[in-house]
């Protein structure tokens, strides 16, 4: 599977994209939410096939697109069913709490987390992804 990462913290990029090609996916890392976007959708358009079959996001990061405003523009543009889309963040309980009333589609796994919980949750994006295109 072909990962986007949107995520600043150099320690949990060599962590997460280790991880994950060890399990046989393909990790593009970005640090800016504006990198994502460009790479999704050249040109503002959207190209198929996809560049990624699951973005992963981290909520907190540098500059001047947060990856709340980063998941809007892509959910903006796309449907769910079209690219599945994970949040992976250390934000504090109330703010988890506004982003699951923002975005009650979008699955959150909190950090620090388990390998286990990173790998099942990609195999069940994944699962349902495919039996609502009917990959």
């Amino acid at each position: 599977m072909r990962i986007g990462l949107l995520e600043d913290n150099p320690g949990v990029i060599d962590f997460m994209s280790i991880l994950l090609e060890m399990a046989g996916h393909t990790v593009e890392v970005h640090t800016h939410g504006s990198s994502l976007l460009e790479t999704l959708f050249p040109e503002t358009k959207v190209r198929f096939p996809l560049s990624y079959d699951l973005v992963i996001v981290d909520l907190l990061l540098p500059g001047t697109l947060s990856g709340l405003q980063t998941i809007q523009a892509i959910q903006q543009k796309l449907p769910s069913r079209q690219l599945p889309i994970l949040i992976v963040t250390a934000v504090g309980p109330q703010i988890l709490k506004e982003i699951n009333m923002t975005l009650p589609t979008v699955p959150v796994l909190r950090k620090p987390f388990q390998r286990r919980a990173l790998l099942q949750m990609i195999d069940y994006l994944t699962s349902c992804h495919e039996t609502k295109t009917g990959k």
